[in-house]
């Protein structure tokens, strides 16, 4: 395993510090960290809100100073500010309170310190040398803190369009959450995933598990990335693969790798295809989150009840989301969802209409486009806040039939 100094992604800034403080602190945070020799990304007056705006429109720093005085539940505030800023970045609450219990709580919601304040300056050269070395308190190993989950998806049969909710899901996630994601193309046969987001697939997965033992510079050098708009940081990654004939790999290097990317990123999810190829396995019983993408037809419900009876145990707090695409039909579906609900034992979580060749336009455009495709968006939007357990946002009402006279 390599030191802890390349575990900050390629989009992240790995020596400088953001600080948001109170009003009064600006310039004596600013002369500190200044003497320091540490690049200040920004700072400004400001809490966890201001924090987690600006980084979701920034490249996150290697640490961010945030205080807490004022904010009515730090943690939550926190830990929202957390996933936006992405696992590698250490984060250091700052606040004036004097209580064992918060920091405590602190300490075991991931955040890397609490800096009571007004501080000196050998207080905060000790942090940021801790933060530097990734020396935790109170942890024996870093890896166990703050880590970013896994999502599998995967295909009951193929052509459910698998590929494509991978694509989208990674889509909401990193550009409308704001979260750093990595998509994965495990499907060597389809490898799709690349002209879905408009990008050009290298071998760099086949390099990675063809290596003796995961590298985390060879993952970062092999990262393909897609920026929606210049300057706004690069939340949305790939690890792609050209097609080709399928080979053995070692699952013990497969689950190495999906380690490493949950301490490069908040999310990263997984596109499994139907057969189940060596290795895919292990990443399914080990994900934090399985998704198993049907469509209403007898050979789907059998082939989601053999997944269901592998991979459907939710008793270790992994969760699973059935999710229904209508692919392949505009009418009517081969069997009702009630009945493939009794026949499954489960209901299913999520729908997304059947959306003809909409799809297809927009990737002939470029990469899939969610602002064009309404419907569809919102029913990856309604799994991605399930995933991140967010409340789904509620549709905005239809307008009354006055306002309708009105806008005539």
């Amino acid at each position: 395993m390599s030191d802890s100094a390349s575990l900050s992604s390629e989009g992240m800034n790995s020596n400088s510090v953001a600080v948001f403080c109170q009003p009064a602190d600006v310039d004596s945070f600013t002369d500190t960290f200044n003497r320091l020799g540490r690049a200040l990304s920004i700072i400004k007056a400001g809490g966890p809100h201001e924090a987690t705006e600006w980084c979701g429109e920034s490249t996150p720093p290697a640490a961010i100073f945030v205080n807490i005085d004022g904010t009515a539940h730090p943690v939550p505030a926190l830990n929202d500010l957390a996933a936006v800023a992405g696992p590698g970045c250490r984060l250091v609450a700052m606040g004036s309170r004097q209580d064992v219990n918060l920091y405590r709580k602190l300490l075991q919601a991931g955040i890397f310190d609490y800096l009571l304040t007004p501080s000196s300056m050998g207080q905060v050269s000790e942090i940021l040398s801790r933060a530097d070395e990734d020396a935790w308190l109170g942890q024996p190993q870093a890896e166990s803190v703050r880590l970013g989950q896994t999502v599998a998806l995967i295909g009951a049969v193929g052509g459910v369009g698998a590929s494509t909710v991978v694509t989208a899901l990674g889509q909401h996630l990193a550009h409308a959450c704001k979260i750093p994601t990595v998509l994965v193309d495990y499907d060597r046969r389809g490898s799709n995933l690349a002209l879905s987001l408009g990008l050009e697939a290298n071998s760099g997965l086949e390099g990675i598990l063809s290596a003796p033992e995961v590298d985390l510079r060879l993952i970062q050098r092999t990262l393909l990335s897609q920026e929606v708009e210049v300057g706004k940081g690069q939340r949305l990654h790939l690890l792609a693969q050209r097609p080709g004939p399928e080979s053995h790999v070692d699952p013990e290097l497969v689950l190495q790798l999906g380690g490493a990317l949950c301490q490069l990123f908040s999310m990263s999810v997984w596109d499994i295809p139907s057969h189940r190829p060596s290795g895919s396995d292990e990443i399914l019983e080990n994900a934090d989150i399985r998704v198993v993408l049907v469509d209403y037809t007898l050979q789907n419900a059998r082939a989601a009840h053999i997944l269901l009876s592998d991979f459907g145990d939710e008793s270790r707090g992994q969760r699973l989301f059935l999710v229904a695409n209508a692919a392949r039909h505009g009418d009517a579906p081969a069997i009702s969802r009630s009945q493939f609900e009794d026949f499954l034992k489960r209901k299913v979580d999520v729908e997304i209409p059947y959306m003809g060749n909409a799809l297809d336009k927009t990737l002939l455009q470029g990469s899939l486009n969610l602002a064009s495709l309404a419907v569809f968006k919102s029913a990856v939007e309604k799994l991605a806040c399930g995933i991140l357990g967010w409340p789904v946002p509620l549709a905005a009402p239809r307008p009354g039939f006055f306002r309708r006279l009105l806008n005539r």
